[in-house]
């Protein structure tokens, strides 16, 4: 006479305690939600520059000037206080960085101007999750929206803050110092700020544009990327 067991034994158990929970890591990492979470913050970050930058147009269209913030940051940038109506009835609301709870910084141009003509609104970006995030030089980890006059210099310069981005850039070529770039990233290393290309002194030597090597070409040459 055959008996029958009730139940499953603790093999059994362990067995399909072990292929769940490897599916439930499998699962995990296809969703990653960590991931979706920072791709939600991005996309609202996108559409919250949107906002501002259809507030800000609107604005220009009735008073000829974007709107001077009545509030700076450390760094003498316009900002504002979060959920500010500065811009009622053009933006309800002033919306702030989803996670950072922080406002969006807003760079204008001329930036001490009682009547601004431009202006850049920049936001820190999750660069791992955005191809776009280091599009612009000097300001990694960022997206921005701009007026429609806003040169790249005064982009880059906003968000940066560097003295030393130059809008005209020059490079040594074939023995003279021409421009290789204006208002924009040169396309060839090394570049200058100086329409001299910054001359070296070595020792007694000064080593510019028309040095050359000792197989004729040119030591300061600007070479393409």
């Amino acid at each position: 006479m055959s008996s029958h067991k009730n139940g499953y034994t603790l093999v059994e158990i362990l067995v399909v305690t072990t292929i769940l929970v490897v599916l439930g890591i499998l699962l995990l990492i296809g969703i990653n939600p960590m991931a979706q979470i920072y791709k939600g913050y991005d996309a609202r970050r996108k559409a919250d520059l949107q906002k501002i930058k259809t507030a800000l147009e609107n604005y220009y269209s009735d008073h000829e000037c974007y709107p001077v913030f009545p509030i700076t940051d450390s760094a003498g940038l316009p900002s504002y206080t979060c959920e500010s109506d500065f811009l009622r009835p053009y933006l309800d609301s002033m919306p702030c960085d989803p996670n950072s709870k922080k406002p969006y910084t807003i760079y204008l141009v001329p930036a001490v101007s009682v009547c601004p003509q431009n202006f850049a609104a920049y936001a820190k970006i999750s660069s791992y999750y955005d191809p776009n995030a280091n599009d612009i030089a000097k300001c990694p980890d960022t997206i921005e929206v701009h007026s429609p006059n806003m040169t790249n210099f005064d982009t880059i310069y906003g968000c940066s803050g560097q003295v030393e981005v130059c809008p005209i850039h020059y490079g040594c070529k074939k023995g003279a110092c021409v421009v290789v770039a204006d208002d924009r990233i040169p396309s060839c290393s090394p570049s200058f700020c100086d329409s001299k290309c910054s001359p070296i002194k070595i020792g007694t030597k000064t080593i510019d544009c028309t040095s050359k090597k000792a197989d004729g070409s040119y030591t300061r040459e600007c070479i393409e990327f």
